[in-house]
């Protein structure tokens, strides 16, 4: 009777620790792979097609196994911040513009978590200003020499950062469209 209820323990041991060895399997195996661009690919935002447009694009994978990629690093990281989204995205990516030129579509994704920011630059991406992404510092501070900008890792671009950096972009356009719609008085009188 003591060895069949030994055996039977030691069963279950073998049993619990192989499928709690498959269940952590499946559980640590978080990551995903991003996936490369094709024609098919629009952003979620805006239906625009990412490669009719230049500058760092970005892609989320949701817990629900959903894929959705934006035409612009911006979006994506609005999307992160957003309390509807954040808490539904599993993993997201952005490309890496290290030694690439700007129009270029070659995918070179890296985690979000990785990448460096560079904020303010004269570079626009889709969506006019746009946050050039690099997955190396050094990458991100030389783009930001020749193109202007600050260099932010991913846990410096925190939520009143970007909000800050969104109301520039805004107050930006304002101040270009006033100029563009401010009648020059000179041009009136000219047509008197």
């Amino acid at each position: 009777m003591r060895k069949h209820l030994l055996i039977i323990a030691l069963s279950l041991f073998i049993a619990v620790t192989l499928l709690g060895g498959c269940s952590e399997n499946n559980h640590s195996n978080t990551t995903s792979r991003a996936k490369d661009l094709t024609r098919d690919e629009v952003c979620m935002l805006d239906g625009m097609i990412l490669m009719d447009h230049p500058g760092p694009k970005g892609q989320a994978i949701f817990k629900n196994g959903e894929r959705h990629f934006f035409c612009d690093t911006k979006g994506l990281i609005s999307t992160l911040y957003d309390q509807n989204h954040k808490m539904k995205i599993k993993q997201a990516f952005v490309q890496d513009f290290g030694q690439r030129k700007w129009g270029s579509y070659k995918d070179n994704w890296i985690d979000v978590k990785q990448a460096f920011f560079v904020m303010d630059s004269s570079r626009f991406g889709a969506m006019g200003p746009t946050l050039a992404t690099f997955s190396t510092r050094t990458d991100a501070d030389n783009f930001a020499k020749e193109f202007g900008g600050s260099v932010l890792a991913f846990n410096e671009l925190n939520e009143e950062k970007f909000e800050a950096y969104q109301k520039r972009i805004r107050q930006q356009l304002r101040n270009a469209i006033g100029n563009i719609s401010a009648p020059d008085d000179n041009m009136e009188h000219q047509h008197h």
